[in-house]
């Protein structure tokens, strides 16, 4: 049996083939909806009238109407709590597990406590401005805004929000606590030389291609290409409870040119201390364990190398700001060097990738030039 509309002075009601009824109206040009079907056609009714007695009051005092999908919104945000949507939030969002596991530490330690009890629907920009300043360090402070703030972004979206209550200025600027210390390209080989023969190439690769930790250690012999001039860039190792390997920080697959001064060292590297399997271990670690580790390569090596080319606060990390430096010194624009780093969005990547590649050869052998005119000088 097909459903039987029912023309009304106003509003609209239709029976289905269930025997329900079906409620909606118009309004300026919109059709709104009930939320449900009802079970008798007096509840469908009583439901038009409300919102008819609703929409006459709002034109009589001013008040400003809202459809009936937007006050069940606000009905929702009302009753649900921002610590226990923040968690939904943090839950359904994709992303890393190191990444979840940090916003999951972030919410529960910093934000839960002091903000988990308020209606989503009545958080505020003074009651956020009360929680942030009764948190302690600048990083803490920063993440855990921004986190909150990412979660207000995605209830705004929600229709549980109206706008994002997060409103301190400046809040997620990052102030950087110390400069990055860049090596000289001689210091830079003297530090490679005082390592085992096995990892002189890891700091080389790392600085001049601006790798990662966790992508340099994580590099395989299928990385390399046939030609032993780019690398292909696309996982990374961590260790937060266990060994992980996954895609790079940013999700992306980036190619790097090798600096034509380093290509024999990658040809030697490959043929002296790396095992045929194509997925075997560019840098094999040599205490066990999955992957090189930080912590044991800094103490090991790589801190006393830096001692005795006086210069013990150059980190880890800093041998990628080295290649960043060197990439600008060759005469990179700012979207090549980001490009290089692997900064880049996924839809930024695809849009330069193509036009770049031959672009960043040439960069690259313009960091071999430089790296040659200091090995003759030296």
């Amino acid at each position: 049996m097909p459903a039987t509309k029912g023309h009304r002075n106003w509003g609209w009601l239709r029976k289905l083939p269930s025997g329900k009824y079906q409620a909606s109206y118009l309004k300026d040009g919109t059709r709104y909806k009930a939320a449900g079907t009802f079970d008798t056609k007096l509840n469908a009714e009583g439901w038009l009238a409300n919102e008819k007695n609703y929409l006459d009051r709002c034109r009589m005092t001013g008040e400003t109407w809202k459809s009936p999908e937007q006050r069940r919104d606000e009905g929702k945000a009302a009753v649900l709590l921002l610590g226990d949507y923040g968690k939904q939030v943090i839950e359904e969002r994709k992303t890393k597990e190191t990444t979840r596991s940090l916003y999951n530490s972030l919410w529960t330690n910093h934000v839960q406590e002091r903000l988990g009890i308020i209606p989503l629907r009545e958080l505020n920009a003074e009651a956020i401005r009360a929680w942030y300043a009764r948190l302690d360090g600048d990083t803490t402070k920063r993440h855990a805004y921004s986190l909150l703030n990412m979660v207000c972004n995605v209830a705004v979206k929600d229709g549980l929000l109206v706008r994002n209550p997060c409103q301190i200025d400046g809040a997620m600027t990052t102030k950087r606590k110390r400069e990055p210390e860049i090596l000289a390209v001689d210091e830079l080989n003297a530090v490679a030389d005082a390592m085992p023969e096995r990892f002189k190439l890891l700091v080389l690769l790392s600085a001049w291609c601006g790798l990662r930790w966790g992508e340099a250690t994580e590099l395989r012999r299928s990385d390399i290409n046939a030609n032993r001039d780019q690398i292909t860039i696309s996982r990374a190792v961590t260790h937060v409870g266990k060994c992980r390997i996954d895609t790079t920080k940013s999700g992306n697959v980036r190619y790097v040119s090798i600096p034509a001064s380093l290509r024999r060292s990658v040809e030697d590297h490959l043929a002296q201390h790396v095992e045929s399997q194509r997925d075997a271990l560019l840098f094999k670690p040599f205490m066990g364990g999955c992957h090189v580790n930080d912590q044991v390569f800094a103490k090991t090596w790589y801190k006393p190398a830096l001692k005795d080319a006086g210069r013990e606060k150059v980190r880890i990390h800093d041998l990628r700001h080295f290649g960043a430096t060197m990439m600008a010194h060759a005469g990179a624009s700012p979207t090549e060097i980001a490009l290089f780093l692997g900064h880049s969005t996924p839809t930024m990547s695809m849009r330069y990738t193509a036009a770049t590649a031959s672009r960043m050869t040439h960069l690259a052998d313009r960091l071999s030039k430089m790296a040659e005119t200091v090995q003759k000088a030296s």
